[in-house]
């Protein structure tokens, strides 16, 4: 795994706004002078979530999870900390000289059919969603 400078790191903080990373994985509501959206890590019905643009933070007050840009897609994807670094990189066109390890996990050859079909089903939901007709339902699913 390579290193990354933690100048870099705070480099990309600065050029990613947390509330246009954080609005790619939810949809987000302006309250006053903040935002809060609907907590992912609990089962949440109301925006409980709220998000300072000024600290660049976000937290929420009823599982009382926080941090920064990096921790909320670290936590949202469960992916490691280095990860979401480059991830929140490429998401802000920041050109980062590393590569993620593509390990794949070996599969079980006995559950490899139903992996493929599961794949194919995945891929043929994305399909419809990004058609004419899909599009209804996108915005549907969206707004929930």
């Amino acid at each position: 795994m390579a290193f990354i400078k933690d100048e870099i790191i705070q480099e990309i903080r600065r050029k990613a706004r947390i509330e246009d990373i954080i609005g790619q994985y939810l949809p987000i509501e302006k309250k006053g002078r903040s935002l809060k959206c609907v907590c992912p890590f609990h089962d949440d019905h109301d925006p409980s979530m709220s998000i300072s643009t000024d600290k660049q933070i976000f937290k929420c007050f009823v599982c009382g999870t926080g941090g920064n840009v990096f921790q909320f897609v670290e936590k949202f994807e469960k992916i490691s900390f280095y990860e979401a670094v480059v991830k929140v990189a490429q998401m802000v066109n920041y050109p980062l000289d590393v590569a993620l390890p593509t390990q794949e996990k070996p599969v079980d050859s006995r559950f490899s059919d139903f992996y493929k079909v599961l794949n194919e089903s995945i891929l043929y939901s994305q399909f419809q969603l990004e058609s004419v007709d899909g599009i209804h339902v996108k915005e549907y699913l969206h707004k929930r």
